[in-house]
């Protein structure tokens, strides 16, 4: 009977956990027709492959990837994260199928296959206007920027070892540190580094190519009939003409107004195309984000602080006191962006809950270890006479924290609880990661459709501030309110 019931238990664990890439990767084509929908995850920051248009995912890529859906007579689910997240989606089956003009690497082959090519571009070389740099082999002893995780970072960190390699999550902000002087040149794809030295006058693209690279769709491992549905997919939408039409859509499409100066600049990023309503959506977001994660948090510590603070030390409590100081050291020991990858991949990836709650939940189990020790400090600074007046009265150690402990402590940690708030509003900036959209993933969307940094930057730049503002304000507003019922 118990081998039955450990057998029971382990089989739900697997249902729970497991890839879905193993479970249905015998058939996924009829499992994606059975579900109505394919999964496909994409980077939207690299026009004109992949971007936002308002509340709609465009792009070369992703029109071919509605192709391949509609032959399939399914619906297709868009899943945008951070580019270097790309290879944990389909390790652990949140997508059916990776486009974000991904070419093929021998390192990147452990995790996924790769399809045939569908799309050859060049990689070029951005320089200042008066560099010395003539070609890629000038490049040698240079500092060189390239966009993270991308076929121009392999080939700079493989070929170029005399060279710094400087990585950053966009190409905008490679070519910004160009203009500036941080850097000496800028390996990229060619369809946005024209769009980059056209928005940097001061940059220019060299003559000729680095080198050439094929984009390809990246499959889960091992899946050879999905594999060679793609593959035939592609091929029909070669012969068919479908993917030059495609690429022709996009070649000239301006996501740019006529307007220039500082006026134009908030124009493009703000006005035009209605932008101003991604910043809004983000600042939705993140509150929702917030103050859920703030909710948790604050219960999650308060069951903590009670552990630490209560006398009691039967067993129960010396086990709770220990899983209580292991959840402390491991929370407060590692970064909020690491546990939530984990929380996102790993323990909730086959759950199917949204993004949001993930991050709601991540952001509060974080926020709980740090509210814990505001909530323990403060109650240690209420008097010991205190706790053991009330203990003398008859309370129990509960009621006595409750009716007593807890009123006085509150006085105490409202300036430490004000500072977390505050914390966890700006740290809901790396929810972008895993492709939620936030008010600072907003800013990053705008970016990447514009290639002008400076309005989205400090556009987020004030919201965060107001924000932070309106919280202290309100916060002075209560601890004068307590002060004055201090002195009644």
């Amino acid at each position: 009977m118990k081998k039955s019931i450990f057998l029971l238990y382990w089989i739900i664990f697997l249902a729970f956990f497991s890839n879905d890439n193993n479970v249905f990767s015998a058939n996924r084509i009829e499992y994606i027709k059975l579900r109505g929908s394919i999964n496909v995850s994409t980077n939207a920051e690299f026009e004109p492959f992949e971007y936002k248009e308002g509340d709609k995912f465009v792009g070369i890529d992703l029109d071919i990837a509605r192709e391949i859906a509609k032959k399939l007579g399914v619906d297709i689910n868009i899943n945008d994260v951070s580019y270097s997240a790309l290879p944990l989606e389909i390790s652990r089956g949140t997508c059916d199928f990776i486009i974000a003009a991904m070419s093929y690497s021998e390192e990147k082959t452990q995790n996924m296959d790769f399809s045939d090519p569908y799309f050859e571009a060049d990689q070029v070389i951005i320089v200042s206007e008066n560099s010395a740099i003539k070609s890629g082999t000038d490049l040698h002893n240079k500092k060189i920027g390239v966009h993270l995780g991308t076929t121009g970072d392999t080939y700079c960190t493989s070929n170029l070892k005399d060279c710094e390699v400087n990585r950053y999550n966009n190409g905008s902000e490679a070519v910004l540190d160009l203009s500036n002087g941080r850097i000496d040149a800028v390996v990229i794809d060619n369809f946005p580094a024209i769009k980059l030295s056209e928005k940097n006058p001061e940059t220019k693209i060299l003559d000729g190519h680095l080198f050439k690279e094929e984009y390809r769709i990246a499959v889960p491992k091992g899946d050879k009939e999905f594999l060679e549905f793609i593959n035939t997919s592609l091929q029909e939408l070669k012969e068919g003409g479908i993917i030059d039409q495609i690429t022709n859509k996009y070649k000239n499409i301006n996501n740019q107004s006529e307007k220039v100066g500082l006026w134009g600049q908030i124009y493009n990023n703000l006005i035009y195309k209605d932008r101003y309503k991604e910043i809004l959506l983000g600042l939705k977001v993140t509150f929702e984000i917030t103050i859920v994660a703030l909710l948790i948090g604050i219960s999650i510590g308060v069951c903590i602080s009670m552990v630490k603070i209560l006398k009691s030390r039967n067993l129960f409590m010396k086990i709770m006191n220990v899983i209580a100081d292991i959840y402390i050291a491991v929370i407060r020991g590692t970064p909020v962006v690491v546990q939530m990858f984990i929380i996102y991949y790993l323990i909730l990836g086959s759950t199917g809950l949204s993004k949001i709650i993930v991050a709601m939940l991540a952001f509060g189990i974080n926020s709980g270890a740090y509210v814990s020790e505001i909530i323990r400090a403060g109650i240690s600074s209420v008097d010991k006479g205190q706790f053991e007046a009330g203990r003398s009265l008859g309370l129990t150690e509960l009621t006595t924290m409750n009716r007593i402990i807890f009123p006085q402590a509150f006085k105490n940690i409202i300036p430490t609880l004000c500072n977390e708030f505050i914390s966890l509003v700006k740290e809901t900036s790396v929810a972008g990661f895993i492709g939620i959209v936030d008010l600072s993933r907003a800013g990053d969307i705008i970016r990447s459709q514009t290639y002008e940094p400076f309005v989205p930057l400090v556009s987020t730049a004030i919201i965060y501030f107001i924000i932070v503002y309106l919280i202290s304000y309100l916060m002075s507003v209560l601890e004068r309110s307590l002060g004055r019922s201090d002195i009644r």
